[in-house]
């Protein structure tokens, strides 16, 4: 990896692990292997899996392995900056419906009123609004008043804005 990837992700993962904004309220699981929150604000996470966000408002994510980015409304802005697409770091991409990033090592914004990404590798994520995340792996998660650990069991996250 780059020393500019390496060094932008850690940023990323200081903001995103750093940072408490939001709050969760825990409600009854519909299964014993998973957990399932709802809350209003942020919700931060980053581990190694598979995330899979479908959600409104704006998500920030830093991610190092396969992404699939999918514009259901079709009013999606999304920003990707990687190390070795020097040439589009600055371009806002809104023309795809749907974006497929094999290998991606970089970093995505997206804002919009229906989206899904799927991220298969490694992902630190900041998401604001409403939604759900569902996360299977291993990694940490943090919302204002709550904090845990996602698993191979998987955990669901749910925002509301």
């Amino acid at each position: 990896m780059s020393k500019r990837f390496m060094v932008m992700l850690a940023v990323v993962l200081t903001v995103i692990v750093g940072s408490a904004v939001a709050w969760a309220q825990e409600t009854e699981s519909p299964s014993a292997s998973e957990t399932v929150l709802a809350g209003k604000g942020f919700l931060h996470a980053s581990g190694s899996g598979s995330a899979h966000l479908e959600m409104r408002g704006v998500l920030r994510m830093a991610a190092d392995g396969d992404v699939v980015i999918v514009d259901i409304a079709g009013d999606a802005r999304v920003h990707i900056a990687s190390p070795g697409q020097a040439a589009q770091e600055a371009e806002a991409l809104t023309s795809q419906p749907t974006y497929e990033l094999s290998d991606f090592q970089g970093v995505i914004r997206v804002a919009g009123s229906h989206f899904t990404v799927d991220v298969d590798g490694f992902t630190a994520f900041k998401a604001r609004g409403g939604g759900k995340a569902e996360l299977v792996g291993e990694g940490i998660w943090k919302t204002r008043n709550k904090w845990g650990f996602w698993s191979d069991a998987g955990v669901t996250l749910g925002l509301e804005n």
